[in-house]
């Protein structure tokens, strides 16, 4: 069995793990009783290393007082910890396999990992006991201390079966040391170390994908290889971003510093005031695509900041280089990718039905499909429906006379372009079907007028694309965003690489923003000359959604659990709302007197 992984520890990590030890080897030290020599802890561990920042910790070590085991952990270096568990009580019977750390029973500390050794074990049980031996696993890595009914309940509802774990539990403690059976107050049960759980997620999530599923279409099948690749080009990414640029990532170099306001900053620097919002939308789209809840006050789901995105308007006005050559990059014209790694599939040159047909190998992954020629997806007959499915992330079938797909939940997202006819006032969709509009109604829309301004700037910026005026100031930024957007999907999506390190969290919907909304809302219904409401009651819900998801980029420089709609990133979202609202009226209110009380 292998006894080494491949990720690195974090200094977050390495205190997590330093609190489980120093519990496990001084089980008494966070409590103000206990049978436990504190005094020799202090001379024999840190006597020597009192400092002024460290003293008044050391000194209720001295005086026999309990102690925060975080603080402790936090000024305390390896060789410390190790000399904690060699004069402990506990030595001859405990021991520890985290990703940081190793001790055998009657051994020493040793810096290396036992994950390993634990994910082999994992395989092993699921290898001999099938779906029980994988039932059991996760209930008891998803439970702090469960009875053995309790277990037997939990399994049991899993495999839809009854289910007696007694003898299975018997051997991971006897044979492959993955629970032990304890006493928790007045009762005995079971518990998974803390210190494996996360490689035992990591194993079960891995076996979860390995198996090969059943796809209706070889289209699908082939495709698979394709969605391994880029999870692959991810967890690389990851890997390298976790072991050599975590801080920079999480902390003042870039990470607490970064925000909707640094983006807009960066991004008119780069492209004018004129064309920069379409830049901004498609960098959102990418911290959208972790789908985080949206809360209230009162701690309700409010929705998920998830969308599907659509630029739309006349050919040559800067679309696809906003939705594809920014987010993947472009080596030939010297454009470093903004986007995440091996989460965003191009589909040029692809069919609707291909799409529909491969679409069954993405199922259960939230990922972004970027297509840049989407009228040419209706010009197949049938179309609107399949697709209006997969927006709403729904369960697609598809049938012809030759063949059948799916069913299957489609969970990912769109970023798409598509030409219109533009005119002097509004537009007009090239797309024959006339039910075209329910596929417009499920994305977030932006309209491309090619006005004098933005003709000026697009001429403007590609000259000095041409000329690599930008590329320097792109290759300055680029990698730290797309790190600080990586690190931020990982974490919220559950990632085993950062799980331990950092809590997820979610966006709250202030009062603020509700109250900015409604008044748009009014404002724009007042100003309409009509007596009909062009548009649908989700452009207020796609401007929440874009508040919320631009709000994400203040991740590390908020401490909270609830990340508050910002106060730029809500002016943005007012500012679509108010400018689709008027394209969708045909431009039939005074759009800069309403704006104008807002931004």
């Amino acid at each position: 069995m292998g006894s080494s992984s491949p990720y690195v520890c974090s200094p977050e990590e390495k205190i997590r793990e330093r609190i489980i030890i120093l519990k496990r080897y001084y089980p008494y030290l966070d409590f103000s009783w206990g049978d436990i020599d504190r005094l020799r802890l202090y001379k024999e561990v840190f006597a020597n290393s009192i400092t002024a920042a460290n003293s008044p910790l050391l000194e209720k070590l001295k005086l026999g007082k309990q102690v925060d085991l975080k603080e402790l952990a936090s000024i305390m270096s390896d060789s410390q910890l190790r000399k904690v568990v060699e004069i402990s009580p506990y030595k001859e019977i405990e021991n520890f396999r985290g990703n940081c750390y190793t001790v055998k029973a009657g051994g020493t500390l040793e810096l290396k990992s036992s994950w390993g050794e634990v994910k082999e074990a994992v395989r092993e049980v699921v290898k001999a006991h099938g779906r029980k031996g994988y039932a059991l696993l996760k209930v008891l890595a998803e439970s702090e201390f469960a009875s053995i009914d309790e277990i037997a309940g939990k399994v049991s509802e899993i495999l839809g079966e009854k289910f007696y774990p007694a003898r299975l539990l018997s051997e991971l403690y006897t044979r492959w040391d993955l629970v032990w059976h304890s006493k928790n107050f007045n009762y005995w049960g079971w518990m998974m170390p803390l210190e494996i759980r996360p490689a035992v997620i990591e194993a079960l999530s891995e076996l979860e994908r390995s198996p090969i599923p059943k796809l209706s279409t070889k289209d699908a099948e082939q495709e698979l290889n394709e969605v391994k690749r880029m999870e692959e080009e991810f967890k690389s990414y990851l890997n390298s971003l976790v072991k050599e640029r975590l801080d920079e990532a999480v902390n003042f170099n870039f990470g607490k510093t970064f925000s909707p306001q640094f983006l807009i900053d960066y991004l008119q620097d780069l492209f004018g005031p004129a064309i920069y919002f379409d830049h901004l939308l498609t960098i959102t789209q990418q911290y959208s695509l972790a789908d985080s809840d949206i809360i209230t006050g009162s701690n309700n789901k409010a929705g998920s900041i998830g969308f599907n995105l659509a630029l739309f308007g006349e050919p040559g006005t800067g679309k696809t280089f906003a939705s594809k050559d920014m987010i993947l990059g472009n080596e030939s014209s010297g454009v470093p990718p903004h986007g995440l790694p091996g989460l965003n599939r191009y589909c040029g040159g692809m069919t609707p039905a291909k799409f529909i047909a491969i679409g069954e190998a993405y199922e259960n992954r939230k990922l972004n499909f970027i297509v840049t020629e989407f009228n040419d997806w209706f010009k197949y007959r049938g179309m609107v429906e399949p697709m209006k499915l997969a927006m709403e992330r729904g369960t697609i079938r598809y049938e012809t006379k030759s063949y059948s797909i799916g069913p299957y939940k489609f969970s990912s997202f769109f970023s798409v372009n598509y030409n219109t006819k533009v005119e002097e006032v509004g537009y007009e969709v090239t797309v024959s079907d006339p039910n075209f509009n329910a596929i417009e109604d499920r994305m977030l829309c932006r309209l491309h007028r090619l006005t004098k301004e933005k003709y000026s700037e697009l001429s403007k910026s590609q000259m000095r694309l041409m000329l690599g005026a930008l590329q320097s100031k792109m290759r300055m930024v680029a990698p730290r965003l797309r790190d600080h957007l990586t690190l931020i999907y990982a974490i919220q999506t559950k990632n085993p690489m950062v799980r331990g390190i950092f809590n997820e969290k979610k966006i709250l919907l202030t009062d603020e923003m509700i109250s900015l909304i409604e008044r748009a809302s009014e404002l724009v219904l007042e100003s309409l000359r009509g007596k009909t409401v062009p548009f649908s009651m989700r452009l207020e819900k796609r401007a929440i959604q874009l508040a919320s998801a631009m709000s994400m980029m203040n991740y590390f420089s908020t401490s909270s659990d609830a990340i508050p709609i910002d106060k730029t990133a809500a002016k943005m979202a007012i500012k679509f709302f108010v400018e689709e609202a008027w394209i969708r009226s045909k431009e039939s209110f005074p759009i800069e007197e309403v704006l104008k009380k807002f931004l």
